[in-house]
């Protein structure tokens, strides 16, 4: 154990001590040594070989002389009090037995500075010689024979040397108070210490015990610090580069990439570094204090080992499908149809209810499902995903609660967990909930009401908290009619409804996420697409049955195939026509018709709209009247732009 050390400069303060030491609870913390001046010092550097002490107590010329011999210790000085220099003024005045003496102080600033402060305040006069070094001692002594001092009151060494020059002397001594008010110094000043060591030992078993190489450079582009995985990587000893150059260890390019650093302030990442064969991510920090550069640190991590770290994490997490990466700001489009059901299922998600969300296929149901969760207190939570077409019907029980180790011929060592138990605390969505088969709607219903399972095969209760968000592309209601889904569970799943409405709905969104997706597959492809307002008329105008998934996948195709940086409407037409008809018909091409595939044919020649019919020939005039402006043919019908389209398509004058 680390101990104090009190170093006396004779018997009469030793006493003290020694009365201390047997005051204190763990005697063996405080050691005693008496010396003084020189032979202080001496002792004070075997202590320190030793490595068990954490503090030095002295007085006076010692405490000087130890804080100037550079030791690797604090030194705490025991304080000269009132009560001591009372003392020594009363005993001075008693040795020279004369009714008004000249009474002088000798020491160094430690002792002249309180003595000073004290006689200021009780107004006494003595005369005071401040010692700047041990060389001063004599000549102090001196001047003060020559001011016919009476008593010269000074430290231990000194006193044998004004008895020499035939002056009369009094000991400047230490009371028990001052040594024990030094001690309790010396203990808060030990307290600090050690914090500051386990601070240290902490940082040294952090910066140690990771599995990164770390380095950090000063403003002088030298070495400070390396961890021992750092040590490794380039094979050297800290205590052989600390303090060396940089390009001790580093090449001229990686050298250029700190100074960079340094200069900028700002942090370098992603480049590979490679030492003995393997390669290493890099990452470099600047050191900023006082808004100023003051050094960078360095940290490589090894590329496989970062790999395999992504590659768990992703099957931890992402392969499991246990995360929600989507939230309402990545559902695109300004159309007030999607706002509105944006707006509806935010506020859906501030609550705990359960929630249906209905809409076609590619619609992006759970786009929004993810939304909900991410908005909700449940965030931080699981979130699990499932599509129940996909689940056997015997199968059901096993995939939603799990079960235990033997449960049933085949089942897995040691059991599985259910999807209610991996959603626990988060959301569960049931996709195409419409799929499901009776038997397990009933085991759904079950777990529903009772907000605890089982697992197969087990005996055990589990309570789960789980948020159901259910999907489907179906009337589920009209199941319910046609007893095909039980209308208890629906009631149960249709709490809170989001409709998620069909892209061909949506005024506008089609324009809006075609020039999203063409941006995304340009970065994807490396190509520079653009899509012309021909090309935006002619998305706008077809159907789209597919909805998002549809369009982003002929998105996906344009990119690709388009050999001219903006597009025109008849690449579109022709694309649409190549990606979605399959009709192989007689051609009966009428001379108005716009430009087709021979191998189309136009089965019905006539339409009706609002009553009146129109040839073929008469809604392709109004095309080419308007220069293939379906907006301003609808408008000129009265109609809207999906009747125009489904009119179209009858005649065969859709968009291709």
């Amino acid at each position: 154990m680390a101990k104090i050390v009190i170093i006396a400069q004779g018997q009469h303060i030793a006493q003290y001590c020694y009365q201390l030491q047997k005051q204190l609870a763990n005697p063996d913390e405080l050691e005693i040594v008496v010396a003084h001046m020189e032979a202080a010092v001496r002792k004070a550097r075997q202590l320190l070989s030793r490595g068990d002490i954490d503090v030095i107590v002295a007085r006076g010329t010692t405490t000087d002389l130890l804080r100037n011999s550079n030791l690797a210790i604090p030194i705490v000085d025991i304080p000269i009090g009132d009560t001591e220099i009372l003392s020594s003024i009363r005993r001075a005045k008693e040795k020279s037995a004369l009714k008004d003496p000249l009474i002088g102080f000798l020491g160094f600033s430690n002792v002249i500075s309180p003595v000073k402060s004290f006689l200021e305040i009780m107004d006494l006069k003595v005369k005071l010689y401040e010692i700047h070094t041990t060389k001063d001692t004599l000549e102090m002594i001196k001047q003060a024979k020559r001011d016919s001092v009476d008593v010269l009151i000074a430290g231990a060494l000194s006193c044998e040397m004004i008895s020499r020059e035939g002056i009369a002397n009094i000991l400047l001594e230490s009371s028990f108070q001052s040594i024990s008010e030094a001690y309790r110094h010396a203990k808060e000043v030990q307290q600090a210490v050690n914090a500051e060591k386990k601070k240290a030992e902490e940082k040294n078993i952090i910066f140690n015990s990771v599995s990164d190489a770390i380095l950090s450079i000063d403003d002088r582009g030298c070495f400070t610090l390396l961890n021992k995985h750092a040590q490794e990587v380039f094979g050297c000893h800290a205590h052989e580069v600390c303090g060396c150059s940089m390009n001790t260890l580093l090449q001229e390019e990686e050298i250029q990439t700190i100074q960079h650093v340094y200069s900028t302030g700002e942090e370098a990442m992603g480049e590979i570094w490679e030492r003995q064969g393997r390669k290493y991510a890099l990452s470099i920090v600047p050191i900023i204090v006082d808004h100023k550069p003051a050094g960078v640190v360095v940290t490589l991590r090894e590329l496989n080992a970062l790999q395999k770290m992504e590659t768990t994490v992703r099957k931890g997490l992402y392969q499991k499908g246990n995360t929600a990466r989507y939230t309402f700001e990545d559902i695109k489009g300004d159309s007030p149809q999607i706002r509105e059901t944006i707006e509806i299922a935010r506020s859906f998600s501030r609550m705990q209810s359960s929630v249906l969300i209905i809409g076609e296929t590619g619609t992006g149901k759970e786009l929004f499902a993810q939304s909900i969760h991410n908005a909700s207190s449940r965030r931080d939570g699981p979130f699990v995903a499932v599509n129940c077409g996909a689940i056997p019907s015997n199968l059901v029980e096993s995939e939603l609660f799990g079960y235990v180790d033997g449960a049933f011929t085949g089942a897995k060592k040691g059991g599985k967990m259910g999807l209610f138990e991996l959603a626990h605390s988060g959301t569960l969505f049931l996709d195409e909930i419409s799929e499901m088969g009776l038997q397990g709607q009933v085991i759904l219903l079950r777990a529903l009401q009772e907000r605890q399972i089982r697992r197969v095969g087990g005996d055990t209760i589990v309570p789960v908290d789980v948020r159901i968000i259910a999907a489907c592309n179906v009337n589920l209601y009209e199941l319910v009619r046609q007893n095909k889904f039980r209308k208890d569970l629906y009631y149960r799943l249709s709490v809170l409804v989001v409709k998620v409405p069909p892209l061909r709905d949506r005024q506008g969104d089609i324009s809006h996420l075609a020039t999203y997706f063409v941006e995304q597959y340009n970065q994807q492809f490396g190509r520079k697409v653009l899509l012309s307002d021909a090309a935006l008329r002619e998305l706008e105008l077809f159907l789209w049955d597919g909805n998002l998934r549809q369009l982003k996948n002929f998105c996906e195709r344009i990119t690709a195939l388009s050999n001219e940086p903006v597009t025109s409407g008849a690449f579109i037409r022709q694309q649409l026509h190549n990606s979605f008809w399959f009709e192989q018909q007689e051609n009966h091409t009428s001379p108005a018709a716009p430009p087709v595939s021979t191998s189309m044919t136009y089965s019905e020649d006539f339409v009706v709209i609002k009553g009146h019919i129109y040839s073929r020939g008469q809604l392709s005039a109004l095309l080419a009247k308007h220069s293939g402006n379906r907006e301003a043919v609808a408008k000129q019908l009265g109609i809207s732009r999906t009747t125009l389209w489904k009119s179209l398509k009858k005649v065969q004058l859709s968009c291709f």
